[in-house]
């Protein structure tokens, strides 16, 4: 009987005492590059009028399915991809009829409601999958301060033209709990505030400050799991980048680097995009993905060129999808 007891003891301290289950997630950033800088770059001749959007639009889409993540923050919208233009077909509408099992979120950062309204022009955007996620609250913030719904806004001395960031709240029915993702552009010219010349770094530093305090103070219950995914348009060697990563936050490559599990290809070649005429790799690395509250798997961008409208082969924007696998 005391056996039995002890038996019966000890399967109930297994099934309690248990690690809970871990649930990996793919998470991703991809700056596809809005339609008026791409038909501008073609028309100086800078770039193959095949990677205009009317002509790239599917391999955007074939990059998207091809990254396979759980869930993806997209930069530079703008309204043709939204759909929003006369004979332009939505970007999600191109990836589902392509086979893949996503949902969007794009909001005007001219007039940010939902459904939809307003123009879109540098704004941001979250695919997810559908048969995992349920959306629950979203929002989209002015780096500049202006507010998405009443009470929130905060009132910043510098900001971007067009710098906004786009957030969700998710219900992963797969891990049973819920996360925060974003997806911010942080544009930075050179402006004038109240008289006083602001330039491009100062904005810069400000705009990544302000993403991590909307973040931290406004959106994020406290504990919960989140993702900041961001073109940062600076270096990690930049002030802008380690307002970001001096926070609650770390960057994935960084935190596998310091770990030694980097791969030996994103050790060696760091380069999130490339040139317009597609012949070199340039600019460093601008684009992060930012977590809090998972374990960090992988780290890779996917250089891959894709048929375009002709059936050439191109990258399909200037950027290239960054990919991290965690896990929570």
């Amino acid at each position: 009987m005391r056996e039995i007891a002890f038996i019966l003891a000890a399967l109930l301290c297994t099934g309690m005492c248990a690690a809970p289950r871990k649930v990996s997630l793919k998470a991703g950033t991809y700056e596809i590059s809005n339609s008026f800088n791409r038909r501008v770059q073609a028309e100086a001749g800078k770039m193959s009028a095949q990677r205009m959007w009317c002509n790239s639009a599917v391999a955007v889409a074939d990059a998207i399915i091809d990254a396979d993540c759980d869930i993806l923050g997209i930069q530079d919208v703008c309204d043709s991809m939204a759909g929003r233009r006369d004979g332009a077909t939505p970007l999600i509408d191109i990836i589902r009829e392509r086979g893949g099992d996503y949902d969007w979120l794009v909001l005007s950062n001219r007039n940010p409601s939902f459904p939809l309204d307003g123009q879109l022009a540098g704004g941001s955007g979250v695919i997810w999958r559908a048969s995992r996620f349920e959306l629950r609250d979203w929002g989209i913030r002015w780096l500049s301060g202006i507010y998405d719904k009443p009470g929130r806004a905060k009132e910043y001395k510098y900001g971007g033209g067009n710098a906004s960031m786009m957030w969700v709240r998710l219900y992963d029915r797969l891990a049973g709990k819920e996360l925060v993702f974003a997806s911010a552009a942080i544009n930075g010219p050179t402006q004038y505030d109240k008289g006083e010349r602001v330039v491009y770094h100062e904005i810069n530093v400000a705009n990544c400050r302000n993403v991590v305090d909307y973040m931290r103070y406004d959106i994020v219950p406290k504990g919960m799991p989140s993702l900041i995914t961001l073109n940062a348009r600076n270096a990690p060697s930049h002030d802008g980048y380690k307002a970001l990563t001096s926070s609650l936050w770390f960057d994935v490559h960084d935190r596998l680097h310091e770990e030694g599990a980097l791969s030996e290809d994103a050790v060696k070649v760091k380069d999130t995009c490339n040139s317009p005429d597609e012949s070199r790799l340039q600019g460093g690395r601008p684009d992060h993905i930012l977590e809090y509250g998972f374990s960090v798997k992988s780290y890779s961008v996917l250089r891959n060129k894709y048929p375009t409208a002709d059936g050439s082969l191109h990258y399909p924007a200037l950027h290239f999808p960054v990919v991290a696998e965690l896990e929570y």
